[in-house]
């Protein structure tokens, strides 16, 4: 039997493949940095926002992809901060102990680096995965409180956005209008997204927010739940313990509202345990 008709026409002329050595393009001698999760998101922040267009000539698909890398020094910013806390806290690690991780992950990554292979299939871009990764990672327990919940719901908006410039080059989807509420954008269907310098800078400020609000709320659940005969009740008892903590979580590099300094914080907790343990809650 004859093979089916197949054309062979030529609407376009395709130029040699070129081949890309992938594993040319990491720098091999990359060393881990040694500041926070919080001061690295920053740093990154700071530098990607430079290449934000300028005001009077702003060009809404530079805007674009200023907005992918602010999402992505989030996402980092998340792994980095789970990693660090699961490799010191032993309530974190007792929980990740059941987290499944590929085998080939178990083989080449350092033991420091193992907790990021438990992160490997999940993306931070819902409320859903951002909580049950905190929670599941962590062994946090309870309700989320209202204020992070609030800037988890702003940040997803933002997600949402980051999948139409990736996925649609910009075009709204329909998936994306009925998790951004479907009355408001029924008629936006595949529609370009139009950032302007105004909506760039609120949505890096949301971006901010919820990095800053998730730092505070983790930080207060693993120093809170510590058991209180890890505590002696000085500084220069508690200090290595409490800067352990304190070195996961500092902001240093925000020009408002960086994290105070690390003798003054303990006194803070202590004052604060003290009344609570008085009944002054």
């Amino acid at each position: 039997m004859a093979a089916p008709f197949k054309s062979n026409l030529v609407t376009c002329i395709v130029p040699a493949a070129p081949s890309l050595s992938t594993h040319l393009l990491f720098d091999k001698a990359h060393l881990e940095p040694t500041s926070s999760p919080i001061n690295q998101f920053l740093e990154r922040l700071h530098s990607i926002n430079r290449l934000s267009p300028d005001p009077s000539t702003f060009d809404p698909l530079q805007g674009q992809l200023v907005l992918l890398g602010v999402i992505a020094a989030v996402e980092s910013y998340l792994r980095t901060l789970l990693r660090k806390i699961i490799t010191t806290d032993e309530i974190s690690q007792n929980t990740s102990y059941k987290r499944d991780i590929t085998f080939g992950a178990a083989v080449h990554l350092d033991k420091h680096m193992m907790p990021e292979a438990i992160l490997e299939r999940i993306s931070f871009v819902s409320k859903e995965s951002i909580t049950g990764s905190i929670k599941d990672c962590l062994g946090i327990k309870g309700h989320t409180p209202t204020s992070v919940d609030a800037a988890i719901d702003e940040y997803v908006k933002i997600c949402q956005l980051r999948h139409c410039a990736v996925h649609r080059f910009g075009r709204l989807g329909a998936s994306n209008a009925l998790s951004l509420g479907i009355q408001d954008h029924r008629e936006l269907l595949e529609k370009p997204l139009l950032l302007d310098y105004l909506s760039l800078q609120t949505a890096i400020v949301i971006c901010t927010n919820l990095v800053k609000t998730i730092n505070n709320y983790i930080f207060n659940e693993v120093l809170s739940r510590l058991p209180e005969q890890a505590w002696q009740g000085t500084f220069t008892k508690d200090k290595k313990l409490f800067k352990t903590y304190y070195d996961i979580f500092a902001d240093s590099v925000s020009s408002k509202g960086f994290t105070i300094e690390m003798k003054a914080l303990y006194a803070d907790l202590l004052e604060q345990r003290r009344k609570y343990l008085a009944g002054d809650r």
